[in-house]
């Protein structure tokens, strides 16, 4: 079955509408209020002469807004150690996956010896029903254990295998798109065998023109270097 996906009605523009009418009037109440009456003549003008700014800082926040009220994914900001830099769709999957025939080694693709086993690729399928998800990139900004940089993503931050593969698979021979390949790890969070939760690095080796993927437990390795970057369902304003 192949997911469509409803216009917005009538009514429904009409309401949104609506809302953008009534906030219109009262942050024109509230600046006049709280900021305009309360200038001098210098500072009036000022506004005066940068108004086409204003108009263009007003129309950007309330997009943003828009945006971020309107999604259906939690929206991710900037943390102490996490900068969102990148959004991708991975679309809905139309056949059935089977993860342990897509994670093997060959033609453009080396997999860790341990990550079958450890992820339980066997019991990994994916019906044709699974909806399209979105995947935000956010750059490490800091050397982080795992269990620092997981305290700073959303509570549902888990990716599938599925999705991880669709990424793959949108950037053959190292084709530029949400994954880093400049030789860089691409950090997700992968639920495995007995609900533990490993740490998958996908990176592109320009040299032998493949993309590799292992995996780590989360004491193994010490921490990652700042530069890498998280992927995780999500979305973002950037």
């Amino acid at each position: 079955m192949i997911m469509t996906i409803e216009s917005i009605t009538s009514g429904q523009e009409k309401q949104i509408a609506r809302f953008l009418e009534d906030a219109a009037i009262s942050a024109t109440k509230l600046g006049l209020a709280q900021v305009v009456l309360r200038l001098d003549k210098d500072s009036a003008q000022c506004i005066i002469t940068r108004g086409d700014e204003l108009k263009v800082a007003i129309e950007q926040a309330t997009i943003n807004a828009l945006k971020q009220l309107s999604s259906r994914y939690l929206v991710l900001e900037e943390t102490k150690l996490l900068k969102p830099v990148a959004i991708a769709t991975v679309p809905a999957r139309t056949k059935f996956f089977n993860a342990e025939m897509f994670y093997q080694t060959g033609p453009g693709l080396y997999v860790w010896g341990t990550f079958e086993d450890r992820l339980d690729l066997r019991a990994r399928q994916i019906v044709s029903s699974a909806p399209e998800r979105s995947y935000v990139a956010s750059l490490l900004k800091a050397n982080a254990y795992d269990r620092d940089i997981r305290k700073e993503l959303p509570e549902n931050h888990l990716s599938r295998l599925e999705d991880i593969a669709a990424l793959i698979e949108a950037q053959p021979d190292g084709k530029s798109g949400i994954l880093f390949t400049n030789g860089y790890t691409n950090i997700f969070y992968v639920e495995g065998k007995d609900g533990e939760v490993f740490a998958v690095g996908v990176y592109w080796g320009s040299d032998g023109r493949t993309w590799s993927v292992g995996d780590w437990k989360l004491v193994e390795d010490g921490d990652w270097h700042a530069g890498r970057q998280v992927l995780c369902p999500g979305n973002a304003v950037l």
